[in-house]
C-alpha cells in the first residue's frame, strides 16, 4: 500500500498527498539528517525519528486509549517503518512514538488493567501480548540469522530464553584408562559374541 496519493497542484503540476502522518513526519525528520540513509546504520536516529513523530502527530492529540484497534493500527504503520529501516521492534520506542508509558502496557498485558474479573484476557491483553510476540520474533530472527549477540542478550533478559548446552564431539583424546579385569570381561564377551552364529 502507497503511503501517497498522487494528485495535480492547480499549476498541472503532480504532487504527493500523504496517506498518514506518521509517514509523513517521517520523511520530514529524515529531511532534517546530513543524509538520509544514517537511519540504517544508527539506531539513536530511529529513536529520535520516533520522538519527532510523538511531538508532531500525538503530543497535542493524545490517542484514546479505550480504542485498541486504533492502537494496534498505529503498531502495524509503527512495525513497517521498523522493519524498512532495518530496526528491531520494541514496545519502549512505540510508547515514545505514541506517547503511552510503557508501564501502561504492561499493565495491560499482565491484565492488572481492562480485565472483565472472571479471568479471561481484555483485548488490550490480548493485543500488547501480540505485540510483545512480534517483538521477540524479531529478537529471534536476529538471533538464528545473524547470531546477534544484542538479540541473545535481549531475549535472555526479556522473555526467559535459556542457552541450550551444544553437545561436543571429542576426537582424538585420551581414552579412561580401563582395569585388567575390565579389559578381562570385554575379552570374554567379544570371545562370547564370535560363538553365535547369525541368524540370517
Amino acid at each position: 500500500m502507497s503511503n501517497t496519493i498522487k494528485s495535480k497542484d492547480n499549476n498541472g503540476n503532480t504532487i504527493e498527498i500523504y496517506n498518514n502522518k506518521i509517514i509523513q513526519y517521517s520523511d520530514e525528520y529524515r529531511d532534517t539528517l546530513r543524509d538520509r540513509d544514517d537511519i540504517y546504520n544508527n539506531g539513536s536516529l530511529f529513536t529520535g525519528m520516533c520522538k519527532y513523530i510523538y511531538r508532531h502527530v500525538f503530543k497535542y492529540n493524545k490517542i484514546d486509549t479505550s480504542n485498541i484497534k486504533l492502537l494496534d493500527n498505529i503498531w502495524d504503520i509503527y512495525t513497517d517503518m521498523c522493519y524498512s529501516f532495518g530496526k528491531r521492534p520494541t514496545l519502549l520506542n512505540f510508547s515514545l512514538l505514541v506517547g503511552i508509558s510503557n508501564d501502561t502496557f504492561t499493565t495491560w498485558a499482565t491484565g492488572e488493567y481492562r480485565s472483565n474479573g472472571q479471568g479471561t484476557q481484555s483485548e488490550h491483553s490480548r493485543t500488547v501480548r501480540k505485540w510483545q510476540r512480534e517483538c521477540e520474533s524479531s529478537l529471534a530472527d536476529g538471533a538464528t540469522e545473524k547470531n546477534s549477540i544484542g538479540c541473545i542478550f535481549a531475549l535472555k533478559a526479556n522473555y526467559g530464553w535459556v542457552e541450550t548446552p551444544q553437545r561436543i564431539e571429542v576426537s582424538n583424546a585420551q581414552q579412561p584408562q580401563l582395569s585388567d579385569q575390565e579389559i578381562a570381561e570385554i575379552a570374554q564377551d567379544k570371545s562370547k559374541d564370535s560363538d553365535i552364529e547369525p541368524d540370517f
